[in-house]
């Protein structure tokens, strides 16, 4: 007998194994969906990874219910990639199916309440919510339980479905629903026997008196000359009439309606006149690119910002879809992928697919198949981009590739974007180009020591000069003014203003002011659920919590001395708006941070306002300064520096000088008049020197030094375990335990820990964490992951450690 092993989108330890029916036997393939059970009722549709011949000795095998696909949905690479996420990461392949299937393509069952065949109608004497559902199911024939909820207004639903059951109204089955539609377009079209020319005068007759009908028939003319198909849509808003007006038509018999199976994303065509000339030096790097690759699969292109970075990803993507082969270009941001793609759908037209997490379930659908035909020769996208089922591969640009987003935190597997396109494109045999005008140090470590190409871009494109950069005391501000921007930058807005140029401002911080503090006894007002400060946003006049997502109403009197004077600490993007309005109040003013880009097209807006001068400031946290291309900017203004500077971790320098320095890239970029203001009160900080002088060679040969001396990346690699429990002295113990088993089995490596993690107490839960350096070497690293997982089973397995949980994050940073 055959048998198929068997992935599920659930956090199980290994596959399961099912039984192949005999007549499903050679029909089934790897990568196929398939329908099967788990427990007594449950079904869950679960992914093929392998069809062998040998039966588990351990449990019994239960068959295989249905086969859902007529043909493989992941490609042979994809399912090698999971399994290498999963092992490496350390988390399991449902975990990985979870995050990498559109929604839609995870199919579980769903309880039914379906009317029985026993009965023909409702019986008499029923209760009125009783009646009221069985009713609808004896029209309906079956309904969901969350349709009963609703049937209820979640109204005793328990109980009544109790009832439908005991009098054997209704049964309950499980059952598989594909919950993904093809969008249907209806169209209109001219009835054939009016297509014969020699019957339209008695159409205008009898239309004569009916003056919509007639306006309604004339737009279809109008626009059937245009397009063989007329939306129903296109001609109701061109004619500005009612459905009712068509449907006239149509009972008459003039027109008709049809509906067919519609594309939710657009083709866009691509713009034969668009084109670029390279510079001398983009074409050398072009050619050391080639020549680099004949020995190395992986490239770091270390290009300055507005060198033209893109120009040559654009070159290789041509050059690759004349050769029928698709290529992966990933950025760490959604908000990024806005201007990126305007950018190369004039070259590429309908060839470029756009893939993120704010496309709804259905169109990520539609984009998957897209990708997995062929269709898209180049998708765009976040990290998620790189679980699409691409056919051939020929390069991979992770641009950016320094950025911390591109690391995947919450939920498992916690994964790199970066590091897993590597292993990705050396399943397909594609090249890997790394870009940023800050590599990370493990990155640029790689390339120096030989492991990658290494490859520079010192100019911006066509010669445009860097920007100047100045360090201003941040203590110099005039309270009547402003209480968070300082005099020197307020004059360089209003000199940027009038040179009818657009500035922007950096503030690493939204809402309105980072904490509430009593001025007699120091109290800061916590989140109830979370060890964390609240923030108050001005929007909502509520406090917020940027962990758990709680608001609550604004404290105006002290819970611990009862002093009524509570006052703001520190700033967000919320008050530096709302100061520029006052001071520049005919300046266009507008923020961007996560509270105000929640909407699908938010982002792409405000993108796209700013690069017409629709707004003049453009205030924002990160989102603002990773790789947008604007030409009209003349100042970049960074407002808290030290706020950069001082975030315990052993990364801090870096991401603050790539932060800097990515932000001052914004400025200046078409005529090379750009200036750059960062206000500090601690002036002295080497990374300041650094970023003022843009001097990159200095801060990576500093901070690699500081690296070896305290044994960190990219010198060690480390691993961090998480202790998760409602229960504080629970989480200390299973925390304490599993550190001196790790102690026993491995008394080499270097464990730090537990202690409380920086954030100690998020939603509830207490978190106590476990640090674990080890050796680049991969064998050792392997060996002491396996040991990892086996002394958390070992502690889970123990009395009363079941309810706790350990998260272990490899390459936490």
């Amino acid at each position: 007998m055959q048998f198929a092993e068997v992935i599920l989108p659930l956090n199980l330890p290994r596959t399961l194994t099912y039984g192949i029916p005999v007549h499903w036997q050679g029909l089934l393939s790897p990568g196929m969906r398939v329908e099967v059970a788990l427990g007594k009722n449950k079904i869950y549709s679960g992914i093929v990874l392998e069809i062998h011949n040998f039966h588990p000795g351990n449990y019994t095998v239960k068959p295989i219910r249905n086969i859902i696909d007529s043909y493989p949905i992941i490609q042979p690479q994809q399912l090698k990639f999971w399994q290498w996420i999963a092992y490496y990461y350390l988390s399991s392949l449902g975990e990985v199916m979870n995050a990498a299937l559109p929604a839609h393509l995870k199919l579980m069952s769903e309880s039914l309440l379906v009317w029985s065949d026993y009965m023909t109608e409702p019986p008499a004497g029923l209760e009125d919510d009783v009646y009221l559902v069985a009713e609808a199911l004896h029209i309906r024939k079956r309904l969901t339980i969350a349709e009963v909820r609703q049937i209820l207004d979640n109204r005793s639903t328990g109980k009544v479905i109790n009832e439908l059951l005991e009098k054997k109204i209704a049964i309950v089955t499980e059952v598989l629903e594909d919950r993904f539609r093809v969008k249907m377009e209806s169209y209109v079209f001219l009835s054939p026997p009016y297509q014969d020319g020699k019957k339209m005068n008695d159409i205008f007759t009898e239309l004569d008196k009916a003056p919509k009908q007639l306006n309604l028939l004339m737009a279809f003319f109008l626009l059937n000359q245009q397009n063989d198909r007329v939306r129903v849509t296109e001609l109701l808003k061109t004619a500005n009439c009612t459905r009712g007006h068509l449907n006239t038509l149509v009972k008459k018999g003039i027109l008709q309606i049809e509906s067919f199976a519609s594309d939710r994303l657009p083709a866009t065509a691509g713009n034969e006149q668009a084109s670029f000339s390279l510079t001398d030096e983009q074409q050398e790097v072009l050619h050391q690119l080639k020549a680099a690759w004949q020995q190395h699969n992986v490239a770091l292109l270390h290009g300055i910002t507005g060198s033209g970075k893109t120009h040559i990803y654009i070159e290789l993507i041509k050059e690759a879809i004349s050769k029928e082969q698709q290529c992966l270009f990933l950025l760490p941001e959604i908000a990024l992928t806005t201007q990126v793609v305007k950018r190369l759908r004039t070259y590429f037209g309908d060839e470029l697919g756009v893939y993120h997490s704010r496309f709804s379930n259905n169109e990520r659908v539609e984009i998957w198949n897209k990708v997995k035909e062929g269709k898209y020769k180049v998708v765009v996208g976040a990290r998620s981009a790189l679980w699409l089922p691409f056919l051939s591969l020929a390069y991979v640009f992770v641009d950016e590739e320094h950025d911390t987003s591109y690391k995947q935190f919450d939920p498992a597997p916690r994964f790199h974007a970066r590091d897993a396109s590597i292993y990705l494109a050396s399943l397909y045999n594609a090249k890997v180009l790394l870009g940023s005008a800050t590599p990370s140090l493990e990155s640029i470590t790689n390339a120096r020591s030989g492991k990658y190409a290494y490859i520079t871009l010192n100019q911006r494109y066509k010669g445009v000069a860097r920007p100047e950069v100045h360090l201003i005391a941040a203590n110099n501000v005039q309270a009547a003014l402003s209480s968070v921007i300082t005099v020197p930058l307020l004059e360089q807005i209003n000199q940027t203003l009038h040179q009818g140029k657009q500035v922007i401002l950096f503030q690493n911080k939204r809402g309105y002011t980072a904490l509430l503090l009593c001025s007699n006894c120091g109290y800061i007002v916590h989140c109830n659920h979370c060890d964390v400060s609240l923030t108050y946003h001005k929007s909502t006049d509520k406090m917020h919590c940027h962990y758990c997502g709680t608001k609550s109403a604004v404290q105006k009197q002290c819970p611990q001395c009862g002093n009524n004077s509570m006052s703001a600490r520190s700033f967000g993007t919320e008050k530096i708006e709302e100061d520029l309005k006052k001071i520049f109040p005919k300046a266009a003013t507008s923020r961007m941070d996560w509270d105000s880009v929640r909407g699908k097209n938010s982002a792409a807006t405000i993108i796209d306002h700013f690069a017409k001068g629709r707004i003049d400031i453009l205030v924002g946290t990160q989102m603002i300064v990773k790789g947008l291309d604007f030409h009209n900017v003349g100042l970049v203004g960074i407002l808290s520096a030290d706020s950069l500077l001082g975030y315990p971790d052993f990364r801090v320098n870096e991401r603050a000088y790539q932060l800097m320095e990515q932000v001052s890239g914004r400025a200046g970029r078409a005529d090379g008049d750009g200036k750059v203001f960062i206000q500090a009160y601690n002036m002295n900080h080497p990374v300041l020197q650094w970023v003022k002088n843009h001097d990159f060679r200095t801060f990576y040969h500093s901070e690699l030094q500081q690296r070896q001396q305290f044994a960190y990346p990219p010198f060690c690699r480390l691993i961090k375990i998480t202790c998760r429990n409602r229960n504080e002295p629970k989480v200390k113990e299973g925390a304490k335990i599993l550190a001196g088993l790790l102690h026993q089995v491995q008394p080499s490596i270097h464990i730090q820990g537990p202690a409380p993690a920086l954030v100690s107490k998020v939603r509830n839960y207490y978190l106590e964490e476990i640090w674990i350096k080890l050796s680049p070497d991969a064998h050792t690293r392997e060996a002491i992951k396996a040991q990892i997982v086996s002394a958390i089973n070992k502690v889970l397995q123990s009395k009363g450690n079941s309810s706790l949980q350990f998260i272990i994050d490899v390459d936490p940073y």
